[in-house]
């Protein structure tokens, strides 16, 4: 089984991910062995400016394809990047969208919430041809104070993207425990690695893919896997059928939880 992974921070030299070449191979490398085919590099964008910036982001990326074919790594590496969110976010750049498909961006949100000014900014960019596809909303205390928003911005025409270690427990019970009951109330879309490094966040999909197909079922998981993520590269309508909205029954001091999380 191959997979396809939509957000990772492969690439060396320009955020919190991979901090030379020489890591960013060796986790291209981790990724070929885990079955992933195909990947996008999304580093970090956090203000207009890092955006209107993109050139030197396209130097990296033209790099460390050079830099893969020489050590015969077979993956498909295309580009894009994670944007965060800002009232004046636009979506023109070539890096906005994922594998410049002019569909589907990567958005991040503060961790702790979702800014009151974000439904109104995806609205009008919705208007525009422009699809959201949120990162990691298992992890946000937004969504997790509140799990009706994921069903609302999903209703919407939002896409969510899991993150494959939540599945997996690394970021604690909660978290784990939210993005299994996303996956319950049909919210999720995509699951992706979010790959940061080699050990405590690697490019690999396989074992969230496994889980997904113990728990949901070889079709869910194909779907959230590969699927769904090639469709997102081609930029191609994705579906996953009727969204369920939902509460969750562990919200007993959750504010004190959610906090903790976030000073980690």
């Amino acid at each position: 089984m191959q997979f396809i992974d939509t957000h990772s921070h492969v690439l060396a030299y320009c955020d919190d991910g991979a901090p030379n070449w020489e890591i960013s191979l060796e986790m291209l490398r981790d990724a070929e062995n885990d079955g992933i085919a195909e990947l996008v590099c999304t580093p970090h964008i956090l203000s207009r400016g890092e955006l209107e910036n993109e050139t030197e982001l396209w130097s990296l990326y033209k790099e460390l394809l050079k830099l893969a074919e020489n050590a015969q790594i077979a993956i498909k590496i295309h580009m894009g990047s994670e944007l965060y969110v800002y009232p004046e976010l636009k979506i023109e750049k070539r890096i906005s969208t994922l594998a410049q498909n002019g569909k589907y961006f990567l958005a991040e949100f503060p961790m702790a919430l979702i800014p009151e000014f974000v439904p109104q900014l995806f609205f009008d960019l919705l208007m525009e041809g422009k699809t959201p596809v949120i990162a990691h909303p298992e992890r946000n205390g937004g969504f997790i104070e509140n799990p009706k928003k994921a069903y609302e911005f999903v209703e919407r025409g939002s896409l969510l993207q899991l993150t494959a270690g939540s599945l997996l427990g690394i970021f604690g019970r909660t978290i784990q425990t939210v993005a299994e009951q996303l996956i319950d109330a049909n919210l999720v879309h995509i699951i992706a690695t979010d790959a940061h490094n080699l050990s405590s966040r690697p490019l690999r999909l396989k074992e969230a893919f496994l889980y997904v197909q113990e728990k949901w079922g070889d079709e869910r998981a194909r779907a959230l896997c590969y699927e769904n993520p090639k469709k997102l590269i081609q930029g191609q309508q994705i579906n996953i059928g009727e969204p369920v909205s939902i509460n969750f029954s562990n919200k007993k001091s959750l504010t004190g939880k959610i906090k903790s999380l976030f000073l980690r």
